[in-house]
């Protein structure tokens, strides 16, 4: 009884301590001032990428096996699944993993909807 006890108010502890620690350093803007970045989240499996050039710029190219993105663009959040080898080319600049068959990775650029 008393290893229950304690393990409940060492869980509660747990629960409490990351939002008490994380509240102290919040700033938000205000709802009326748009945010008027793009990115774009991808992770998932891929084929292996290949570095194209298109009128100057430096892509990146590569099919999706099956991959979720979520993406930032004008606005307006989206999330979804790319798969059947869809092709994607998007811009070589990334944060994150992109190695040969697995991507996780934060670009900066909106995914227009088609």
């Amino acid at each position: 009884m008393r290893k229950m006890v304690i393990y409940s108010m060492f869980c509660l502890l747990l629960l409490i301590m990351v939002p008490m620690t994380i509240g102290v350093n919040i700033q938000r803007m205000s709802e009326g001032i748009p945010a008027l970045f793009d990115w774009t989240r991808l992770q998932g499996l891929v084929t292996r990428h290949r570095h194209v050039r298109i009128n100057g710029y430096e892509y990146v190219e590569f099919n999706a096996i099956f991959l979720h993105y979520r993406t930032h663009w004008f606005g307006n959040i989206r999330s979804g699944f790319f798969h059947h080898f869809e092709r994607i080319v998007l811009p070589s600049f990334h944060y994150g993993y992109l190695g040969s068959h697995f991507v996780l990775a934060k670009f900066k650029v909106g995914l227009a909807p088609y």
